[in-house]
């Protein structure tokens, strides 16, 4: 007879944590808007994960419920003001230690960006194809620039998955939200339309960007 596949469970931790943020983060009254812009900083700092929007804001909601125990606890509830700030601060430091990352997170993309157009200038001077050369550059930037390569193996995986290419690398711009791959975005587009030479292209860019 066959032998039975265990089944995959959630780690004992992460499934606690699921269960205490989820009715939290329903507290909070949200608009879609809100969602859809808080989901895409949340991408932008690299947490995909749709679950990671109910941390974030269960996160924010347990933080202003801490900051508020912590006041009537140390003063009592004849402070108004302590009161209504500290809570106020633990409501939206959540939100500033995401700017944060999301922030060092492109600090880091822009710094890997000029060695990753010189990798990618090689491979298409060898003989690849733009989007060989993408797979290649993200494969060899796994160690010295993980947050880069990620995000080239995921344009990588649209396109096979049949994405046009300008598709992909617009997905590209919205996940970092860096200037320098907007720029280089839009030239790549611009190159692919017109027929010029790839190559030419990029050597240009990573000399303005470095």
């Amino acid at each position: 007879g066959g032998q039975q596949q265990p089944t995959e469970t959630k780690p004992a931790f992460r499934e606690r944590l699921e269960q205490a943020m989820d009715p939290l983060s329903k507290a909070i009254p949200l608009s879609p808007a809100d969602v859809s812009r808080t989901r895409a900083w949340l991408i932008q700092a690299g947490y995909r994960d749709a679950i990671q929007v109910n941390y974030y804001f269960g996160a924010r909601l347990l933080m202003a419920g801490i900051g508020f125990a912590a006041v009537a606890l140390v003063s009592g509830f004849d402070n108004i003001f302590l009161l209504a700030g500290i809570p106020g601060l633990g409501f939206f430091l959540p939100r500033f230690i995401l700017k944060r990352m999301i922030k060092d997170r492109q600090q880091r993309i822009r710094l890997g960006l000029p060695d990753a157009l010189d990798l990618t200038v090689i491979c298409v001077e060898a003989g690849l194809a733009l989007d060989q050369a993408l797979m290649r550059v993200g494969e060899d930037l796994q160690h010295s620039h993980p947050d880069l390569s990620d995000e080239l193996h995921l344009v990588t995986l649209e396109m096979r998955a049949g994405k046009p290419r300008a598709e992909a690398l617009r997905n590209l711009v919205d996940r970092t939200g860096v200037d320098d791959i907007r720029a280089l975005v839009g030239t790549l587009i611009q190159t692919d339309r017109l027929g010029t030479s790839v190559a030419q292209a990029l050597r240009v860019h990573s000399d303005s960007v470095r």
